[in-house]
């Protein structure tokens, strides 16, 4: 008996179907025969996980067939290595190879090497291939295009034309959009894990796009994506400074866009890419940055403190020295708790004396409360603010200081000329620094949304904790004064 194997990995108009390959085949055989047949549509050649393979090798091991036939031979494989593995097997069950396109014998030694030479071409012809699609890939993430695929969970494709070229853009699907936001409230400002976020949405009948049930991994990779940030000047410097690298000036990743990230390089050096997409985004910037840091923050085992007696514990820090302060109570009676300058216990500060923790949250709880404004609503609806043009030049300098610097930690002969780009550098930084200082104005107080205050009143320690997390860097405490820094 003979069998036929058709394989088409993209239908298109000018592609042969699997139904042409195998009226093809067809032609070779005697009226009277019936083959065998076996198709895989939608796979790679160079993948031999194909249902329809892994069924041809099955009944070949059971020596059904004595010989196989394909319309061509990258129809059965793309891989050198993969097609002599075959081979070696169909040798081994004495089973014949055909083709329709190319004429060979496999039992003669001049048929085998020219099996060989067509699969080194074949090969060849894949991996052209694969390189104009990764050539195509990294063009597109530089127009700022979707780099292709499937939509992730949240948009819509929508084609748009750019620069004169119809494209294809992300648009946010409002269903989905509000279960991605709700994900992102949940485990930054929420109390839950990602086990448990899996669990409640599944127990409330919430489905993925392909009706499966929530996993821990799907989860987890929703909240990492930078595809759903809200992209402002913040969130284009957290990408920068996790070791990102950045395809545009930073000025493009803050119109309130999200990002597509990618990966270049060989294999166990790859590099991570974020290129400013033109979708929106759905989730704010400061949520989502604040996720990335407790994400992190599990990765690496960071440790601010109990927290047992303040939701700032590991977020007050000492003006004088720098260190960090913790809270203790006050004697026997314990009737208050009182903050303490590590600094002042190790000898090389005079610390803070008698500041009660109390006192710190009550200026520092308006602050947030006001700033949760901007957090709550999660993915407003206006436009984000464009970031002041002196901002996004002080990033920029910042980060070609960094760079001479780490040159500069190299041998070479343009040291004294690094150092001294690093001092013009660092004059117009501190230029900069004063603009900036002298554009702040003090924020006015605005009626606070009844929603946070509810939430803020009905909230455990942990939960507040993770809120604070969210909105605050640190708080700076001095002997007369408070210095509140806000993410």
């Amino acid at each position: 008996m003979k069998a036929i194997y058709a394989r088409q990995s993209v239908e298109r108009p000018d592609s042969i179907s699997i139904e042409m390959q195998i009226e093809s085949c067809q032609k070779l055989l005697e009226p009277s025969e019936e083959p065998l047949v076996f198709f895989d549509r939608g796979f790679s050649g160079t993948n031999t996980n194909r249902p329809g393979f892994q069924q041809l090798l099955n009944v070949v091991k059971q020596k059904q067939v004595q010989a196989v036939l394909v319309y061509k031979l990258d129809r059965i494989s793309r891989s050198l290595c993969d097609f002599s593995n075959m081979m070696a097997l169909f040798r081994e069950y004495d089973v014949t190879l055909q083709s329709v396109r190319e004429q060979f014998d496999t039992h003669t030694e001049i048929g085998r090497m020219l099996l060989h030479m067509l699969m080194m071409f074949a090969e060849m012809e894949q991996k052209t291939i694969a390189g104009r699609v990764r050539d195509n890939y990294y063009a597109r993430a530089l127009k700022q295009m979707a780099l292709g695929g499937t939509p992730p969970y949240g948009y819509s494709a929508a084609k748009v034309k750019v620069d004169g070229k119809q494209t294809t853009v992300w648009t946010p699907l409002p269903e989905e959009a509000a279960q991605v936001q709700e994900m992102y409230r949940a485990y930054g400002l929420g109390h839950g894990s990602i086990e448990e976020i899996v669990q409640q949405m599944n127990e409330q009948g919430s489905r993925t796009r392909t009706g499966q049930l929530w996993s821990n991994s799907t989860v987890a990779r929703i909240l990492h994506s930078p595809v759903y940030v809200q992209g402002n000047l913040d969130s284009a410097r957290f990408l920068q400074q996790s070791g990102a690298i950045l395809d545009h000036t930073l000025l493009e990743y803050c119109a309130g866009n999200g990002c597509h990230a990618y990966r270049s390089g060989e294999k166990g050096a790859r590099k991570l890419h974020i290129a400013a997409g033109l979708h929106p985004g759905i989730v704010e910037s400061a949520l989502w940055i604040g996720v990335q840091e407790r994400l992190l923050t599990r990765k690496i085992g960071k440790k601010n403190g109990s927290g047992h007696t303040s939701w700032l514990q590991g977020h007050v820090c000492c003006g004088l020295c720098g260190q960090r302060c913790y809270t203790r109570n006050n004697g026997a009676g314990a009737a208050y708790t009182y903050w303490v300058c590590r600094g002042k216990r190790l000898g090389i500060c005079r610390g803070i004396s008698g500041l009660r923790s109390r006192t710190v949250e009550e200026a520092v709880l308006p602050v947030l409360t006001e700033y949760a404004e901007t957090v709550l609503p999660y993915a407003q609806k206006k436009q984000p603010e464009r970031p002041d043009p002196a901002s996004v030049e002080l990033a920029e300098l910042e980060e070609k200081m960094r760079r001479i610097a780490a040159e500069m930690g190299e041998p070479s002969a343009a040291v004294p000329y690094l150092r001294q780009e690093l001092e013009s550098l660092h004059r117009k930084k501190c230029r900069l620094e004063q603009q900036l200082a002298m554009q702040n104005v003090p924020v006015c107080a605005k009626k606070t949304e009844q929603s946070w205050q509810r939430w803020w009143n009905g909230a455990s320690m942990e939960q507040r904790r993770q809120a604070v997390e969210i909105l605050l860097k640190e708080v700076r405490i001095f002997p007369d004064a408070l210095e509140i820094c806000l993410r």
